[in-house]
């Protein structure tokens, strides 16, 4: 039995190929930025560090273009954080998303959102943010995923054992993988039917939907 599904965003909630398309205009416009955001980001996933994971964001992209961390910020935020925001508006979920949310929440499941970006408005531009219980970002955990703070502040959010929650990504390496680690059970959003460590694999919402009501929320599934 579990008590609560903890879920990635992006990739997850909705197709990845949606934020790409987003983000043209910004690789358009401002590509070294663009290419240099990507790298510090794997960068940050693998180091060890003290302060906001903003700050050492514009402090790695600082050393990469030259430029004091203040101006790296700036840029970081005006051509790449608001711009996605803005986007974003126009991003549908994953068929079927609302309804097995909706399902979760009657089973008596608590829902959780987690993500990697900044989670502001996304929630309420993909008209789920009346459902979800609590929503977490990069930003307030202070280290990306597959660190294991980000999945346990999760799971203190939902005061419960992190082996009591579900963990639903798209990520094998930063969602799977990390919520494993920590003694969550994990579904992966794959198209190509592998395993791995995942407790379950799907490929549409549906699938999920039937599987957790049926496997591990003790209810018949709809």
């Amino acid at each position: 039995m579990i008590k609560a599904v903890g879920f990635d965003v992006d990739g997850t909630l909705y197709p990845n190929y949606q934020m790409l398309l987003c983000s043209l205009p910004s690789l358009l416009t401002v590509p070294r930025l663009m290419v240099y955001f990507g790298q510090i980001r794997k960068e940050v996933r693998q180091t060890k560090y003290d302060g906001s994971l903003h700050d050492i964001q514009a402090q790695l992209l600082a050393n990469k273009l030259g430029i004091s961390k203040d101006v790296a910020r700036d840029r970081m935020e005006r051509h790449l954080y608001n711009r996605w925001e803005h986007s974003f508006r126009c991003i549908k979920p994953f068929r079927q998303v609302r309804e097995t949310l909706l399902a979760f929440k009657r089973s008596g499941l608590m829902l959780g959102a987690l993500s990697d970006f900044p989670i502001t408005n996304k929630l309420k531009f993909l008209k789920l943010d009346d459902i979800f219980d609590c929503s977490l970002s990069s930003e307030e955990t202070g280290y990306l995923k597959p660190h294991s703070i980000p999945f346990l502040q999760m799971a203190r959010r939902f005061e419960l054992a992190p082996e009591e929650i579900l963990y639903v990504g798209n990520s094998y390496p930063y969602d799977i993988v990390g919520a494993s680690e920590v003694g969550m059970k994990t579904a992966w959003l794959s198209m190509r039917g592998e395993n791995g460590r995942a407790d379950i694999v799907f490929s549409n919402y549906y699938e999920l939907r039937t599987r957790v009501l049926a496997e591990y929320a003790g209810k018949p599934s709809r």
